[in-house]
């Protein structure tokens, strides 16, 4: 089943177990290693309070899975973090072309990947960084273009904008996909979400 269509038929879109299931599909391609970093925007609004649901049961939730957070920005009624996996995020930051890149915007080689992310939300609080595509794992070249600064047009877009060769990005963008949708059918089968989140599924399902 898509991803979409699962969580349309999730009943009351206020409740705690539509937000757990729905966290579980929006951070699937990170759980699951297909990008090192989601960001989410938990925001309390009239049809569902996502960062009130975040601030009683998230910490729990996400306890024993693979996967940190870091608030980078906290106001009145929303909240955005970054999720994150240490060892992809980690080997993202510190690919060679990568890190090249970064130093760029005052990022040095000898930071460590918590001072980096301290470095990012300093930067987060007053502009939304041109490096988080690289967080994300949006590859540089598209991060690059986006900017005005790579080499090759602007050729599609998908969940961002793509230039040069697609085929590297909308690779990257169906199994993204993919895995939010078999996230999606290990809880129709029965999986429960704590299960999901923790990331075991992928050996037992």
């Amino acid at each position: 089943m898509c991803w979409k269509e699962f969580l349309q038929v999730q009943g009351s879109k206020n409740d705690a177990d539509f937000f757990f299931k729905w966290l579980a599909v929006e951070l699937a391609p990170t759980i699951y290693g297909e990008k090192p970093g989601t960001l989410l925007n938990l925001m309390d609004s009239s049809k569902i309070f996502m960062k009130t649901m975040w601030l009683q049961y998230g910490e729990a939730l996400l306890a024993n899975g693979n996967v940190e957070w870091l608030v980078l920005k906290n106001e009145p009624h929303s909240m955005k973090i970054l999720f994150y996996r240490v060892d992809l995020l980690n080997s993202y930051v510190n690919d060679e072309e990568n890190r090249r890149f970064l130093e760029g915007f005052g990022y040095h080689t000898s930071m460590s990947l918590e001072d980096l992310l301290l470095y990012f939300k300093g930067r987060f609080q007053s502009m939304c960084p041109h490096e988080m595509g690289i967080l994300l794992g949006i590859p540089l070249k598209d991060v690059m273009g986006f900017m005005g600064r790579g080499k090759d047009g602007h050729t599609c877009q998908g969940m961002w904008k793509v230039y040069g060769d697609p085929e590297t990005s909308l690779s990257i963008m169906q199994r993204m996909e993919e895995m939010k949708s078999q996230v999606a059918d290990w809880m129709m089968q029965g999986y429960k979400v704590t299960d999901v989140l923790c990331g075991p599924c992928s050996q037992t399902a």
